[in-house]
Protein backbone atom coordinates (compact mmCIF):
# COMPACT_ATOMS: atom_id res chain seq x y z
CA UNK A 1 0.00 0.00 0.00
CA UNK A 2 1.87 3.13 -1.22
CA UNK A 3 0.85 6.62 0.19
CA UNK A 4 2.34 9.16 -1.93
CA UNK A 5 1.76 12.47 -4.52
CA UNK A 6 3.26 14.11 -7.70
CA UNK A 7 3.42 17.20 -5.58
CA UNK A 8 5.46 15.91 -2.63
CA UNK A 9 9.47 16.53 -3.23
CA UNK A 10 10.34 13.37 -1.36
CA UNK A 11 7.36 10.94 -3.18
CA UNK A 12 9.22 12.13 -6.57
CA UNK A 13 12.24 9.93 -6.54
CA UNK A 14 10.44 6.83 -4.49
CA UNK A 15 7.61 6.15 -7.42
CA UNK A 16 10.35 5.65 -10.15
CA UNK A 17 12.43 3.38 -7.93
CA UNK A 18 9.43 0.73 -6.49
CA UNK A 19 8.24 0.44 -10.21
CA UNK A 20 11.96 -0.20 -10.85
CA UNK A 21 11.77 -2.85 -8.19
CA UNK A 22 8.25 -3.86 -9.17
CA UNK A 23 8.85 -4.84 -12.93
CA UNK A 24 12.49 -6.34 -12.17
CA UNK A 25 11.07 -8.67 -9.92
CA UNK A 26 11.52 -12.29 -11.06
CA UNK A 27 8.45 -13.64 -12.30
CA UNK A 28 7.83 -16.33 -9.41
CA UNK A 29 7.57 -13.27 -7.24
CA UNK A 30 4.97 -11.55 -9.00
CA UNK A 31 2.59 -13.83 -7.37
CA UNK A 32 3.80 -12.70 -3.55
CA UNK A 33 4.17 -8.80 -4.32
CA UNK A 34 1.58 -6.48 -5.52
CA UNK A 35 1.54 -2.82 -5.09
CA UNK A 36 -1.94 -0.50 -4.67
CA UNK A 37 -1.62 2.94 -5.10
CA UNK A 38 -3.55 4.80 -2.69
CA UNK A 39 -2.98 9.08 -3.90
CA UNK A 40 -2.43 12.49 -1.70
CA UNK A 41 -2.50 13.92 -5.21
CA UNK A 42 -4.67 17.52 -5.47
CA UNK A 43 -7.09 16.43 -7.96
CA UNK A 44 -7.88 13.27 -10.00
CA UNK A 45 -6.22 14.75 -13.08
CA UNK A 46 -3.12 15.43 -11.39
CA UNK A 47 -3.34 11.51 -10.19
CA UNK A 48 -3.73 10.30 -13.37
CA UNK A 49 -0.85 12.32 -15.19
CA UNK A 50 1.17 11.60 -12.75
CA UNK A 51 0.08 7.25 -12.77
CA UNK A 52 0.61 7.39 -16.51
CA UNK A 53 3.82 9.25 -16.21
CA UNK A 54 5.91 7.46 -13.47
CA UNK A 55 4.22 4.78 -12.09
CA UNK A 56 4.29 0.96 -12.25
CA UNK A 57 1.48 -1.04 -13.71
CA UNK A 58 -0.17 -1.32 -10.60
CA UNK A 59 -3.38 -0.51 -8.66
CA UNK A 60 -4.79 2.34 -7.41
CA UNK A 61 -7.68 3.28 -5.27
CA UNK A 62 -9.74 5.69 -7.37
CA UNK A 63 -9.72 9.41 -6.31
CA UNK A 64 -13.13 9.63 -6.26
CA UNK A 65 -13.37 6.82 -3.84
CA UNK A 66 -14.38 7.00 -0.09
CA UNK A 67 -11.73 3.90 0.29
CA UNK A 68 -9.02 6.20 -0.61
CA UNK A 69 -10.12 8.29 2.51
CA UNK A 70 -10.56 5.00 4.74
CA UNK A 71 -7.14 3.89 3.66
CA UNK A 72 -5.67 6.79 5.07
CA UNK A 73 -7.63 6.33 8.36
CA UNK A 74 -6.60 2.93 9.05
CA UNK A 75 -2.89 2.89 8.74
CA UNK A 76 -2.24 6.46 10.12
CA UNK A 77 -1.02 8.16 6.78
CA UNK A 78 -1.17 11.09 5.19
CA UNK A 79 0.18 14.57 3.17
CA UNK A 80 0.03 17.28 6.25
CA UNK A 81 -2.45 19.56 3.52
CA UNK A 82 -5.11 16.28 4.27
CA UNK A 83 -5.07 15.72 7.83
CA UNK A 84 -8.02 18.19 8.55
CA UNK A 85 -10.70 17.38 5.78
CA UNK A 86 -9.80 13.19 6.89
CA UNK A 87 -10.20 14.22 10.11
CA UNK A 88 -6.93 12.96 11.56
CA UNK A 89 -5.62 15.61 14.35
CA UNK A 90 -3.48 13.53 16.70
CA UNK A 91 -4.00 10.64 14.83
CA UNK A 92 -1.28 10.38 11.78
CA UNK A 93 1.15 8.52 12.15
CA UNK A 94 3.17 9.07 9.28
CA UNK A 95 3.42 11.47 6.30
CA UNK A 96 4.47 11.13 3.08
CA UNK A 97 6.10 8.89 0.94
CA UNK A 98 4.69 5.96 3.12
CA UNK A 99 4.81 2.23 1.71
CA UNK A 100 2.90 0.27 4.07
CA UNK A 101 4.09 -3.17 3.82
CA UNK A 102 0.73 -6.05 4.45
CA UNK A 103 1.11 -9.91 4.22
CA UNK A 104 -1.88 -10.65 1.61
CA UNK A 105 -2.72 -13.76 3.64
CA UNK A 106 -2.94 -12.47 7.70
CA UNK A 107 -3.82 -8.82 6.73
CA UNK A 108 -1.07 -8.13 9.16
CA UNK A 109 1.17 -5.14 8.79
CA UNK A 110 4.64 -6.07 8.23
CA UNK A 111 5.93 -2.99 8.31
CA UNK A 112 5.61 0.72 7.24
CA UNK A 113 9.49 1.07 6.95
CA UNK A 114 8.87 0.14 2.80
CA UNK A 115 9.98 3.55 1.08
CA UNK A 116 13.51 2.85 3.32
CA UNK A 117 13.97 -0.69 1.91
CA UNK A 118 13.08 0.77 -1.66
CA UNK A 119 15.39 3.09 -1.93
CA UNK A 120 18.20 0.97 -0.08
CA UNK A 121 17.50 -1.28 -2.94
CA UNK A 122 16.91 -4.23 -0.71
CA UNK A 123 12.81 -4.61 -0.47
CA UNK A 124 12.54 -7.82 -2.39
CA UNK A 125 15.56 -9.37 -0.41
CA UNK A 126 14.44 -8.39 2.87
CA UNK A 127 10.80 -9.65 2.62
CA UNK A 128 11.94 -12.81 0.70
CA UNK A 129 10.50 -12.07 -2.37
CA UNK A 130 13.64 -12.41 -4.60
Amino acid sequence: NSVASSWCPDCTPVTPALKNVYESQPQAAQLNFEVVYVSSDRSKDQLMESYKRSHGKWDYIDFDSEERSELKRKFGVCAGAEVAALNMAGKRNYGIPTLVLIDCETENILSFDGVQDVMSGNLLQKWGLA
